[in-house]
């Protein structure tokens, strides 16, 4: 995910402070926590990007932060080399001469205002999320083979999306277990295989997927 992106999530400029974003990730992350979002199937989805947008922010922030000091640091103890210290003549005292007043210092407080739900707010991201929703009631009614075309549609369109990703290979996943049910073992290891290579940093999945292709091993040997 670009830095570009994970500003457009969490809805705040790109000049906006480390507070203005933990105050924009902290209400974006109550609003969709899954906890308070049972009903709603993309609420996990919405919440992982939320706080994946806000770790990079944080990390980008603090290294900018270790550039500043270092830059600074340098900057002070060249100059301190090469300063030279001059001591400017004496002034001539003027006890008539009235004071000069001194400048105002104008204080600008910065109000972060974002009634606009930047997830919600962007066509590509909200047609991502209502396609996976689609995908995972799809699931819900077995309706497999509409799911798998769905979820290959979504990955040429969302090519490098994590969700999509993930769901890509649970549905392989989910097809390939009522395959095995059904004795039909050749096509269970297609998708199985298709669900390795589809996710292979999910472990817990590919955990699974080995287990099945096991299982599936042992029902070809028991039927020769």
């Amino acid at each position: 995910m670009h830095l570009s992106e994970c500003y457009r999530l969490l809805g705040v400029p790109r000049n906006a402070t480390l507070d203005d974003i933990k105050v924009a990730y902290r209400r974006l992350a109550r609003k969709y926590h899954p906890d308070v979002n049972q009903n709603d199937p993309t609420a996990s989805d919405k919440f992982r990007l939320v706080q994946e947008a806000y770790k990079m922010l944080k990390d980008s922030d603090q290294q900018d932060l270790s550039k500043d000091l270092f830059t600074s640091s340098t900057s002070a103890k060249n100059a301190e080399r090469s300063q030279t210290v001059s001591v400017p003549p004496p002034q001539a005292s003027t006890p008539n001469k009235p004071p000069q007043p001194q400048p105002k210092i104008k204080i600008e407080v910065k109000q972060v205002n974002n009634p606009i739900d930047p997830i919600n707010s962007d066509p590509e991201l909200k047609l991502k999320l209502d396609m996976l929703r689609r995908v995972q009631d799809l699931l819900k009614q077995k309706k497999y083979v509409v799911a798998i075309a769905v979820v290959e549609g979504m990955s040429e369109r969302f090519p490098n999306s994590p969700e999509v990703i993930h769901w890509k290979a649970v549905t392989y996943h989910r097809w390939s277990s009522e395959l095995i049910l059904a004795r039909k073992l050749r096509e269970a290891e297609i998708y199985l295989n298709k669900a390795m290579v589809t996710d292979p940093k999910n472990r817990e999945l590919i955990f699974e997927v080995k287990r099945d292709l096991q299982r599936v091993q042992n029902l070809k040997n028991a039927s020769q």
